[in-house]
């Protein structure tokens, strides 16, 4: 009888256990399909202020950040800064896949004023595994990369990448005539008061060979994880930091 006891007592003890494990299990499931749910693209408006310090002065910046559907699988961003003494326009036109990956397709940057720099018009062709310079008459094929992008691609799907759960992640990023290795981590969760009231925010930091330069970026979880700051320091130093204005979802 003991031992009858015993075995009927092992036995509970062990569904017991299972019924846990499983309901663990589910739960993690839960999350993670949650998280998946999240990682996807919702076209917003996003106005900013930024504040560049240019050597013993200031410049405050009003700049905008612009996503759009285009069709079933493209989509356009549109980032635009412009003060008194300076404009900046860069174009983004992307191909999105059903996994959430971005795949760039033809990117512009033009700028004038105190941000003067050549005008870049880049288109990329994933079949080919080139990106043309089209300003320049360039073809750059050793530069292909999978999963490459422009100067502005790279922080929308970090944005998915966060939202699907991902807390290190490295894309290779095209960058005048060749590519570099942007490299992420998640350093934490931030609360930031701002225009928009107080936000629930993921603060990552970019990781650099350079230890004097720091680059931070909060993505807002309760926004789509939406960019809603980005800081910019060097020897300990802000160089220029743009912080959220307003949205528009």
């Amino acid at each position: 009888m003991f031992k009858i006891a015993l075995l009927k007592t092992t036995i509970f003890k062990v569904a017991r256990l299972k019924a846990a494990t499983l309901r663990t299990a589910l739960l993690l499931l839960l999350i993670f399909f949650t998280n998946l749910s999240q990682a996807e693209l919702k076209p917003f408006t996003a106005s900013y202020t930024t504040q560049w310090k240019m050597g013993w002065f200031t410049i405050d910046i009003d700049a905008q950040r612009k996503l759009e559907k285009l069709n079933d699988h493209r989509w356009q961003m549109v980032f635009q800064a412009e003060t008194s003494a300076a404009k900046l326009v860069e174009k983004s036109i992307f191909k999105l896949s059903a996994e959430q990956r971005i795949q760039p397709l033809d990117y512009q940057y033009r700028a004038s004023g105190l941000f003067n720099e050549p005008d870049r018009t880049l288109s990329f062709l994933p079949q080919q595994h080139t990106i043309q310079d089209l300003e320049n008459s360039l073809t750059y094929e050793a530069a292909w990369q999978e999963e490459i992008h422009d100067n502005l691609s790279y922080m929308l799907q970090a944005g998915l990448d966060l939202a699907a759960g991902h807390t290190e992640f490295t894309y290779p990023v095209f960058e005048k005539s060749k590519n570099k290795p942007f490299r992420f981590r998640v350093i934490g969760e931030e609360e930031l008061k701002t225009p928009e009231g107080t936000l629930q925010t993921v603060k990552v930091q970019q990781i650099r060979r350079k230890k004097d330069r720091e680059i931070f970026a909060w993505f807002a979880k309760d926004k789509n994880f939406l960019l809603v700051k980005l800081q910019d320091k060097k020897k300990g130093k802000t160089r220029y930091e743009i912080k959220i204005k307003s949205i528009k979802m």
